[in-house]
């Protein structure tokens, strides 16, 4: 009997997903656990395992389609099984959610080209084992299928088995990203083995300054319709002010240069912001908390939410009890986080049950804006750029590095005093920044 392979619902208020690219296609055979397709959800992607041992009988969608939750988008059974006609939700208890978290970031290695049912092990005797894709490939670049180490699950060589022999390109999802968004990919160095240009490099490109085809119109993604939609709730529910102050930090920059070069470490700016807010939310426990109905709730441990921008949007990823973190386990943590966020490997669980939330746009140049609260938190650190600031000391003239600050708060939750008591706390601490260490 054939099995249905599902759009997963990966949390209760997921309704629909994205169908971003399939790696594998009919004819392939696939082994329980074996990655088949990469999906885009409301909050991350996701790569999505196969249930079931057996061949790809089928795919029904598309790459870039939208798919409702539990809906079958493809089919695995036995070489010439019969499958169903109807592609509606399917008949059988949606598979355990654990079997579809990410795994890591993997690439797709073959384009969803429909084809016959040919699985790569029914070959005739002495012949290598390849996909219909790898051997067009080969015959393409002009190499050889003989001494390639092949990685499909039957013994066969994919396409990604020529990449790695002839030191890497592009995977075909980065090649297609490219062509959409009007970006040459031979250009990158990618962050793959031999400088493979991978998809997350492609987002990294955008961020930089790539900029899409004139006249080309893209629908927005499923990340960049939450969060918008998310930020108008916010909007319109929650009454916002921003405090807006200026911190000198030339000893946290001073202090930071040191510990990076004797200590060996990659402290960056935003892990001394990081730290700092934890300190004043200790001291300000006030601003950790959130609106339930008329009780305000507040709460033991800060578990701080770190804004990180990809190409798909923006994303929240959590680092839990950041109280209990060092500076340098701080950093660590939020480089992991940056990393899993850009990276598009993110869980929805890793991005709930956020306190307060912290978004550095230092980086563009910005000097002052107004952060949106991420519901149900108290509060928003916006971060803006450092700026060499003409001073007095004495009768000499220095040059201070001043950092801008922008603290948005639920008026609901604190007054302007509670409010302003924390940035001040948040400046100190970067103004003092040995207390970081303490």
């Amino acid at each position: 009997m054939a099995n249905s392979i599902i759009m997963p619902k990966t949390g209760m208020a997921m309704t629909e997903g994205t169908l971003l690219e399939w790696k594998i296609k009919p004819g392939d055979p696939v082994r329980k656990g074996d990655v088949v397709a990469e999906i885009e959800t409301d909050k991350s992607t996701m790569e999505l395992e196969s249930d079931y041992d057996g061949v790809i009988l089928a795919v029904l969608a598309r790459p870039g389609e939208i798919v409702p939750v539990t809906q079958v988008i493809a089919w695995i059974g036995t070489p010439g099984e019969k499958i169903p006609d109807s592609p509606g939700p399917a008949p059988a208890a949606p598979p355990n959610p654990a079997a579809h978290q990410p795994r890591g970031a993997v690439e797709p290695q073959d384009s969803p080209e429909p084809a016959p049912p040919n699985p790569a092990a029914q070959v005739p005797a002495g012949r290598i084992k390849a996909t219909p894709l790898a051997r067009r490939l080969a015959e393409e670049r002009g190499i050889s299928l003989t001494g390639l180490s092949p990685s499909g699950a039957s013994g066969e060589i994919r396409a990604a088995d020529l990449d790695r022999s002839s030191g890497g390109k592009a995977t075909p999802l980065a090649r297609r990203m490219a062509e959409d968004r009007g970006l040459s990919w031979e250009e990158l160095r990618g962050s793959g083995h031999g400088g493979k240009v991978f998809s997350a490099d492609l987002d990294q490109a955008v961020l930089l300054g790539g900029v899409p085809r004139p006249g080309k119109r893209l629908a927005l993604s499923n990340i960049k319709r939450t969060t918008g939609r998310r930020m108008l709730e916010s909007c319109q529910t929650i009454p916002m002010v921003t405090e807006n102050a200026k911190a000198d930090v030339t000893r946290m920059l001073l202090l930071r240069s040191e510990l990076n070069e004797k200590a060996g470490l990659k402290i960056t700016i935003n892990d001394f912001v990081l730290a700092a807010v934890v300190k004043a939310l200790l001291l300000n426990p006030g601003m950790n908390c959130y609106l339930d109905g008329r009780d305000l709730v507040y709460l033991e441990d800060i578990n701080l939410g770190l804004a990180v921008a990809t190409g798909r949007g923006l994303v929240v990823p959590v680092l839990r009890q950041a109280q209990n973190l060092s500076l340098v386990r701080l950093s660590q943590a939020a480089a992991a986080a940056a990393l899993l966020g850009r990276e598009g490997r993110l869980k929805p669980e890793d991005m709930e049950g956020g306190t307060f939330s912290v978004s550095n746009v230092g980086i563009f140049g910005i000097t002052s804006f107004t952060p949106i609260i991420n519901p149900p938190e108290a509060g928003i650190l916006g971060v803006c750029a450092v700026e060499d600031v003409l001073a007095l000391a004495g009768e000499k003239v220095i040059v201070k590095k001043v950092m801008g600050l922008s603290l948005t708060f639920d008026h609901r939750i604190a007054d302007g005093a509670e409010a302003s008591a924390l940035l001040k706390s948040i400046k100190d601490h970067l103004e003092s920044p040995v207390l970081l260490l303490v």
